[in-house]
């Protein structure tokens, strides 16, 4: 079992707008998902949570404990060949979302970001080019 660790987070600015400038992305009702590979050893997760996705606090909480933990059981330990970083990016969807349906959603953008990681290039294609799912 793998901790979230602070090695496992994006945790300054550079780092968020490296994800930010040329993203492999996924997307459904609930979340945007952008990656990019990161050159070092493991998986790292960022996240985005706005006022916009939940007024009160207890709700943007709420949405950042599950993603964590679906990052920790899924992606963590994980040898998908290439280590990402990633940015969660919740939409006002996800806050009436149940917990259940989260997982399932993030369970789907983790298959896809590790299906596209293995599959892609990273700096290759201009924005234009690439499909969004």
């Amino acid at each position: 079992m793998m901790k979230f660790s602070r090695q496992s987070r994006l945790l300054k600015p550079e780092q968020f707008k490296m994800v930010f400038q040329q993203p492999v992305r996924t997307s459904d009702d609930c979340f945007r998902v952008l990656a990019r590979a990161n050159g070092v050893q493991q998986h790292r997760l960022g996240m985005a949570v706005s006022r916009k996705v939940s007024a009160k606090a207890v709700g943007r909480n709420r949405i950042k404990r599950v993603v964590r933990e679906s990052f920790r059981t899924r992606m963590l330990g994980s040898d998908s060949g290439i280590a990402l970083d990633i940015v969660i990016l919740p939409t006002a969807q996800a806050s009436h979302q149940s917990n259940k349906i989260l997982n399932e959603s993030l369970s789907v953008h983790w298959q896809q970001l590790t299906r596209k990681a293995g599959n892609r290039n990273y700096g290759s294609q201009p924005d234009h080019l690439r499909t969004q799912k």
